[in-house]
């Protein structure tokens, strides 16, 4: 795919790209294998592309795994490969409930996990819904599902009986998560009509406390996201499946990376 691109130019040109979480962290994983012979070159490799990506959990997860392992281009490819792999979708569906006639699963936004949940889901009435910080509308038009998905405001007067409402983490802490801005507002004007709320965080959302810190240090109000605590969840669905939120926000498989903690504009 690079052919002859240097190393730097192959990260240059990923720190550059608009791409969905997954596709951003696995092409930097590939592009930060380029360094691996030169450790100094990799942690500023690692802190640059993570200077245009603050927010990005996935970015974190993976350059954490890169510095800490006795062999950099394995993880790097390990992480690429766990990244790819990533079952999130397929476990929310297959453990997202049977409805009844006037019930219906709402999604903030229109994540990447909650459409390949849905590819088997045909079955269920679903509706994007649109916040601050997150416009399914460009979404839904890559959308892999064949269902058919209305986009509504969390004032649309349809919805009345609301099964699942998900909302999607860009990160993941010991005790809060980072998600849309206007999901919390959201998740305030649907209580009443909602029976259970789900987190929605895929393979790299989970951070241990100080990396989660150092993310959300780094984050300003043009990343149009906010914290929420993990205890307005019922649930967070993610890699290993639906559970309770600090008994998946306790299993970090990321190491806490000394390099990373310092701002990165040093």
């Amino acid at each position: 795919m690079w052919g002859d691109v240097t190393p730097a130019e192959r990260l240059r040109a990923v720190t550059r790209r608009s791409l969905d979480d997954d596709a951003l962290a696995i092409e930097a994983a590939d592009a930060l294998s380029g360094f691996a012979s030169e450790p100094a070159s990799l942690v500023v490799a690692c802190r640059r592309v993570l200077a245009y990506h603050r927010a990005h959990a996935p970015l974190w997860w993976v350059c954490a795994r890169i510095l800490a392992a006795a062999d950099p281009a394995n993880a790097a490819h390990e992480a690429a490969r766990l990244l790819e792999a990533d079952r999130t979708g397929d476990r929310l569906g297959a453990t997202l409930p049977l409805l009844d006639e006037d019930e219906l699963v709402a999604a903030i936004g229109w994540p990447p996990a909650v459409d390949e949940a849905m590819i088997e889901r045909l079955d269920l009435d679903v509706v994007a819904v649109r916040v601050d910080g997150a416009d399914p509308t460009g979404a839904l038009r890559r959308r892999r599902t064949d269902l058919s998905v209305r986009v509504v405001d969390p004032w649309d007067p349809t919805l009345t009986r609301v099964a699942r409402l998900l909302v999607p983490a860009t990160a993941i802490g010991p005790n809060e998560a980072v998600v849309p801005h206007g999901a919390v507002d959201a998740i305030a004007m649907l209580q009443d009509a909602t029976a259970e709320v789900w987190l929605v965080g895929g393979v790299g959302r989970v951070l241990p406390a100080r990396l989660y810190a150092t993310l959300l240090a780094g984050l300003n109000d043009d990343d149009e996201t906010v914290t929420i605590s993990l205890e307005r969840f019922d649930r967070l669905a993610g890699p290993r499946g639906v559970e309770r939120p600090h008994d998946a926000a306790a299993r970090v498989d990321c190491p806490t990376v000394p390099e990373l903690l310092r701002p990165l504009n040093e």
